[in-house]
């Protein structure tokens, strides 16, 4: 039987918004919360969707401090919002001012605190190095003086443990996607669906490359133009599909024309897994030369190697490559050999 919901212990997740994979978590977590008699809302800023969620959410409005609404911003009466919780779960990255101001108010506004998020990043701040060390000490700061925390990874979890956190007080909740909902959506895809999506790209007799992720600078995709002039000299008969969408789109459309290459496929941001799932079905290999983070977990859904390059920006699940999944660059900027590796396919 479950708890009475007036007698249940109010549990507040902040999140700046809602990424698309975390909605079945959050599902899963808001039944387990109330069966161990708690009530777990989600609390995020408003964004243009405004998409119903399967789970007690509340959507706030969102103040930015810049035009650029990926940038830093205030979310509008989440103090009261989250006031009276038993715990709050909130994002130790501080493109939302209100997070650290709520913290320092943390006693009036709960018991525990627990902050979730990467726990390190591998990632280069391009920023000033005096705003880097800034903002990596206050972070540290604010870490350290928390009730718990939620990493991405074991190697975040063991990072702060080197630091002097109390081994009790780290968690590892591994970062990942929907798995088992991208295996359902494969099982969909049939043999005439993939038949009739090489015809309609034109992919008979060709290997196929894949690439999935936004479009920015970071993902390295004109990197991984210059090495498909290397590849289509030697196995002309191989194709790019390329995953996403972007700020760099447009300069990468112009690269392709600049550099005369053939089937170079941009397909925008796909949302739909079954129609997503079509295109890792057709590929024969994920590259993704630049920065890698959850690109990781949805290519081993559909069993496609990696291949990459070794950087210092790549996101924590990196940790969950593997020798026989991933291959690296001991030299990322060199095109031609990334191009060798490619001829795996």
């Amino acid at each position: 039987m479950e708890p009475n919901l007036s007698h249940l212990k109010p549990i507040a997740i902040i999140q700046r918004h809602i990424p698309h994979y975390r909605i079945e978590l959050f599902s899963a977590l808001e039944a387990e919360a109330r069966r161990q008699g708690y009530q777990l809302t989600v609390f995020s800023g408003e964004d243009d969707s405004q998409e119903t969620m399967p789970f007690s959410h509340r959507a706030l409005p969102m103040r930015h401090l810049s035009y650029n609404k990926n940038g830093p911003g205030w979310m509008v009466g989440l103090e009261e919002a989250v006031a009276g919780s038993d715990v709050i779960v909130a994002p130790h990255e501080l493109h939302c001012p209100t997070i650290p101001y709520l913290w320092m108010r943390r006693r009036r506004l709960c018991t525990s605190w627990i902050w979730w998020g990467h726990g390190y990043n591998f990632q280069v701040d391009k920023q000033h190095s005096l705003y880097h060390w800034i903002t990596s000490t206050l972070k540290n700061f604010l870490i350290r003086r928390g009730d718990g925390l939620i990493t991405y990874t074991q190697g975040g979890a063991q990072h702060w443990c080197d630091r002097g956190v109390p081994a009790d007080r780290v968690m590892p909740f591994l970062n990942t996607i929907d798995v088992e909902g991208l295996w359902q959506a494969s099982r969909l895809i049939t043999d005439a669906h993939l038949a009739q999506a090489r015809k309609r790209l034109r992919l008979e007799d060709k290997q196929v490359l894949l690439f999935s992720g936004r479009l920015y600078a970071e993902k390295q995709v004109d990197f991984l133009l210059q090495a498909l002039s290397h590849i289509q000299l030697a196995c002309p008969n191989t194709a790019l599909l390329i995953l996403g969408d972007g700020q760099e789109r447009r300069h990468l459309e112009d690269l392709c024309q600049t550099m005369h290459l053939r089937d170079v496929h941009f397909l925008g941001e796909i949302t739909n897994t079954i129609e997503s799932s079509l295109y890792f079905r057709l590929a024969n290999l994920l590259v993704i030369p630049g920065l890698v983070g959850l690109a990781i977990v949805h290519g081993f859904a559909f069993t496609l190697p990696l291949i990459t390059t070794q950087r210092d920006f790549h996101s924590p699940e990196i940790e969950y490559l593997s020798k026989q999944k991933c291959k690296y660059l001991t030299d990322p900027r060199k095109p031609a050999y990334y191009s060798h590796l490619s001829f795996g396919i």
